[in-house]
């Protein structure tokens, strides 16, 4: 037998908030907060549930706030390590939270807000999850009202840093720094190896070009103030094609790989080198034959 038990007719809570009253009830003397708690009996459901009300008026019901005085909650968990903790040390409870959309259609996720300050503001971090189909939804974590703030994450993978539209694994509108950056050569990656024709006549069609970026007409983009020096995609790719890249937008912006005018480079001087060789082969023969 329990030391102490309560049984009592059916007490479901009713999601209208209107009269049933829990197996247990808390309230203060002259006081219109109470604390009900009951079993759900229904077949389809059933569990425990516990609901913070005003006294005799089932229509308002309260926040219920678990050891308030500086306490931490547990879900899953008899020693909780933060304000909340949810599942065990031994992983035999999982710690996992669902958060479901305000509406399935909306194309808003779940939410959760990160407060910049005890005031809050339109500086708070959010991490969600927007969009419902394929074409548009994203994971993203972003300050303030601005997507472009912040990372967005869309369903096939691919990463945006200053953009919620990237095309490519990695899209960044912005500067990166980094102590170095590399990129898959491994010869077993590779197939119909062949080696570049005619590199130095490709390198003296080449234009390099001083510039400042266009901030004003792509403000999204983030350009940098700075004066910048590089090629123009359009012309690096009537010469080489395999370099320029046109990302996937209805705009078509185009990229150079500027890593991989290296190889060009590269051969370009040795083809030189080798006219070099032969006019100083060619100057010794003459200076030869004058004496």
């Amino acid at each position: 037998m329990n030391k102490f038990q309560i049984e009592a007719t059916v007490a479901d809570p009713l999601t209208s908030g209107s009269t049933r009253n829990g197996h247990l009830r808390l309230s203060g003397t002259g006081f219109t907060h109470t604390v009900d708690a009951g079993l759900m009996s229904t077949t389809s459901n059933f569990g425990s549930w516990i609901q913070a009300r005003k006294s005799n008026d089932y229509s308002i019901n309260y926040n219920l706030f678990l050891n308030p005085n500086g306490g931490r909650v547990g879900i899953g968990n008899i020693s909780p390590y933060a304000t909340l903790t949810v599942g065990n040390a031994s992983g035999t409870i999982p710690g996992e939270i669902s958060l479901n959309p305000t509406s399935p259609t909306d194309g808003e996720g779940g939410q959760i807000t990160l407060k910049k300050s005890l005031q809050g503001g339109t500086d708070d971090w959010t991490i969600d999850q927007v969009g419902t189909s394929s074409a548009n939804a994203r994971f993203r974590i972003f300050r303030g009202s601005s997507e472009t703030s912040g990372l967005a994450i869309l369903e096939n993978g691919n990463t945006g840093i200053g953009t919620i539209t990237p095309s490519v694994r990695l899209q960044v509108n912005g500067d990166i720094i980094a102590n170095s950056i590399a990129g898959s050569s491994d010869v077993r990656f590779k197939t119909n190896i062949i080696p570049i024709v005619n590199p130095l006549q490709k390198v003296m069609q080449l234009r390099g070009v001083t510039f400042d970026w266009n901030k004003k007409a792509f403000p999204e983009k983030d350009f940098s103030d700075k004066k910048a020096l590089g090629f123009i995609a359009q012309e690096v790719e009537k010469i080489l094609p395999e370099v320029v890249q046109t990302d996937k937008s209805i705009d078509g912006f185009k990229s150079v790989q500027y890593d991989k005018v290296v190889a060009l480079l590269v051969e370009a001087i040795k083809e030189q080198q080798k006219q070099i060789n032969s006019l100083k082969l060619e100057l010794k023969k003459i200076k030869k034959n004058k004496k």
